[in-house]
């Protein structure tokens, strides 16, 4: 005997279903399985985008300007939370938007050198415009995220600039053929997007970067 009552039935049918017969319109139990498939893949697909508009992207580096940090061809995903909580730091790498004199943006990563309040100056080249050291606060950088044979280049030469508040300086490591601070000035705040996080591409460096759960930056 079945005690179940008929609002019990009703609870047990998906949102679709509920509301086609909320309006009047039967359904038949065919049509409610597949209508059931229907919401699931529409729920699974709402998630989808709401985590790569608010949670995360995808982003393939089409130049060695990050080299050999970051290949060409290397896809990752990049981080877009953590920036909500947090500033980010000297050494992490960053990707953010920059605009160019048409006002089209593009999506850049490198990595974050000095921050709002710092000075920075690139000097000590022992070879041409090859081989130099980048000094923050007049600090020669040092460590395993800035072991990297930097160049001076574009607007900045062997100037010493100051970050304005609320921007950043960053570089790229392959420093002698990126275009980066030294040439068109600071990031804004606002700009920002995030930090890679996750290698995918190609398959054989698939894994952790830029200091997460303990990669190397």
């Amino acid at each position: 005997m079945n005690n179940a009552a008929p609002s019990d039935k009703r609870n047990k049918k998906n949102l679709i279903v509920r509301g086609l017969n909320a309006l009047g319109i039967p359904t038949a139990a065919r049509a409610e399985w597949l209508l059931g498939w229907v919401q699931t893949l529409a729920i699974a697909g709402l998630l989808a985008w709401v985590v790569l508009t608010f949670v995360v992207i995808r982003m393939t580096v089409p130049t060695g300007s990050m080299e050999p940090t970051i290949p060409v061809g290397t896809s990752f995903f990049v981080d877009k939370i953590s920036f909500f909580f947090r500033d980010p730091h000297p050494g992490d790498i960053v990707v953010f938007w920059k605009s160019d004199q048409g006002g089209v943006r593009e999506r850049l990563v490198k990595r974050l050198v000095a921050v709002g309040g710092q000075s920075v100056q690139i000097k000590d080249c022992a070879d041409g415009n090859r081989e130099c050291a980048v000094y923050v606060d007049d600090q020669k950088l040092s460590g395993p995220p800035f072991e990297r044979a930097y160049a001076q280049g574009g607007q900045m030469g062997d100037q010493r600039w100051i970050v304005p508040e609320g921007h950043f300086f960053v570089l790229g490591d392959n420093s002698p053929i990126s275009q980066d601070s030294r040439y068109w000035g600071f990031v804004p705040r606002q700009d920002l997007i995030g930090e890679p996080f996750l290698r995918v591409l190609p398959l054989e460096s698939l894994g952790f970067m830029n200091g997460y759960f303990g990669s190397q930056r």
